[in-house]
């Protein structure tokens, strides 16, 4: 009597299955931190708490917008407020609004638009360095005018320097 060994079909299908349940348990495994008492987020496995978190209704943001001449706000990009990437701007716009420098930046921004001959700047004749306060779930509801603003400098695009 002879013991045949197992074809190589048959081992390759085992190996398949110890992988993919091995893969299986690694992604399932962040999901008991959703209800432990002081849950950990540890990359690459989270249970991601910035999406599941519990949000204020009410968030403040820093940001320019610029007016066209029939009134109609355009939000500003990160590439026009300043150097860096969007976090890197977004950080440093709260920290110039703060500091009383909204004017200065608001004259900046106007110089930099004026300078821009693409679709998206050329009908802006003036921005403002504002902080908004938005209701978060309206926002993302299709309203996207804040439900307060200030404003911290404002300036004309003047297009006839050079």
């Amino acid at each position: 009597m002879s013991i045949a060994a197992p074809s190589p079909d048959a081992r390759g299908k085992r190996l398949a299955l110890c992988f993919s349940l091995v893969l299986i348990g690694a992604v399932l495994s962040p999901l008991p931190q959703n209800w432990a008492r002081r849950p950990k987020d540890n990359f690459p496995l989270s249970y991601y708490p910035m999406f599941s978190s519990k949000r204020e209704p009410i968030e403040t943001f820093f940001y320019v917008v610029g007016f066209d001449s029939e009134g109609q706000r355009h939000l500003m990009r990160h590439t026009v407020i300043g150097d860096g990437g969007e976090n890197q701007v977004r950080r440093g716009l709260r920290k110039i609004v703060q500091a009383g420098g909204g004017p200065e930046l608001a004259q900046k921004v106007a110089q930099r638009v004026a300078k821009r001959d693409g679709r998206r700047y050329r009908d802006i004749v003036s921005v403002s360095v504002c902080r908004g306060k938005y209701s978060i779930d309206d926002y993302f509801h299709g309203k996207k005018q804040p439900v307060s603003e200030r404003v911290y400098g404002t300036a004309a695009v003047d297009r006839t320097q050079p």
